[in-house]
């Protein structure tokens, strides 16, 4: 079925008057609809991220939702970054006391999803040109996949099928578990320096850069981790043992001088880790492994008191 302008104005919520306007402000980089926010990555570069506001939000979730609903992508089994029901832990479960694990991560993943990529991935979903160049007007900023906008992952997973497929093929074929979460990718089995180099191979024919810095093969009796969570164990993924002290030790903190004292004396303020993020945390550690996160959980919410409006609206901010 094609997707006409007026068919996409009736999925944003919006007149057709309205989503055009919208549409030939945003390629410029239209302040007034966005927060553009930078960040320094870790080992060099930086990250810009997006914020919307009011309006483009309303116009962008609702685009979110139709491309959901109305577009015939299917999830590979592998995917499970942005899929409902799938998770960082059944991602790693995946890999779980393989020989090796080869962890490989694609550089600048969402800015690297150019207009025209986003365009042709549109029209194969059998968007009309003029409504495919609307919708791409309205889901890029500088002519590539912002991070922060809500129709950005989904885009980002449908431009990604093609090389999706070839990787899985591959992998199938040497008898490789595989699995993507975003742009990190994971191989496990007998995995050696040739696969590494034919899976990069595989990646820069269909356009994709490797981030060269976290390329690692993890072998069994030493260190193995997919995205964050150890999986040298049979048994299942488990949080690293670092972030388990970790949040222990905040909790003594807390427990023996309070949680004002810990957030000005102890890290907290500076670390960012208020009473939202330390529950959000006590909550994953729970889903993962529930007999260390439930108590943390319980004894979280008992001892950190709760915030204010204003707090919330401040982290809402900075997370």
């Amino acid at each position: 079925m094609p997707y006409s302008v007026d068919d996409l104005a009736e999925q944003a919520g919006v007149s057709v008057e309205t989503l055009e306007r919208l549409s030939s402000r945003l390629p410029a980089g239209a302040g007034h609809l966005y927060v553009q926010r930078i960040y320094r990555k870790k080992h060099g570069g930086i990250r810009e991220v997006y914020k919307p506001k009011m309006a483009f939000h309303f116009v962008n979730k609702n685009l979110h939702r139709s491309f959901i609903e109305l577009l015939s992508y299917q999830a590979p089994d592998h995917v499970h970054g942005f899929v409902r029901g799938r998770s960082t832990v059944s991602n790693a479960k995946q890999h779980l006391a393989k020989a090796c694990v080869l962890r490989m991560d694609l550089e600048d993943f969402f800015p690297s999803i150019r207009a025209e990529i986003v365009k042709a991935s549109l029209m194969e979903q059998g968007y009309e040109e003029k409504a495919a160049d609307t919708a791409v007007n309205l889901v890029t900023i500088g002519g590539k996949l912002p991070i922060g906008l809500s129709t950005s992952p989904f885009l980002s997973n449908l431009a990604f099928l093609g090389t999706d497929h070839s990787l899985s093929e591959y992998a199938q074929s040497e008898g490789l578990s595989f699995t993507r979460y975003v742009d990190d990718l994971a191989f496990s089995g007998d995995v050696t320096d040739r696969h590494s180099v034919e899976i990069a191979r595989i990646l820069d024919d269909a356009g994709w850069s490797v981030n060269t810095r976290k390329t690692a093969f993890m072998r069994c009796g030493g260190p193995q981790y997919v995205t964050g969570l150890y999986v040298g164990d049979s048994g299942g993924p488990r949080i690293p043992r670092k972030v388990k002290r970790k949040m222990r030790w905040i909790l003594h903190v807390i427990s023996k001088f309070g949680y004002d004292t810990y957030v000005e004396e102890f890290g907290g303020s500076s670390e960012r880790m208020t009473r939202r993020r330390l529950l959000g945390w006590a909550c994953y550690i729970a889903a993962v492994e529930p007999e260390v996160g439930y108590p943390l959980l319980r004894a979280f919410d008992e001892l950190v008191p709760d915030e204010d409006e204003e707090d919330l609206d401040y982290l809402e901010i900075i997370t």
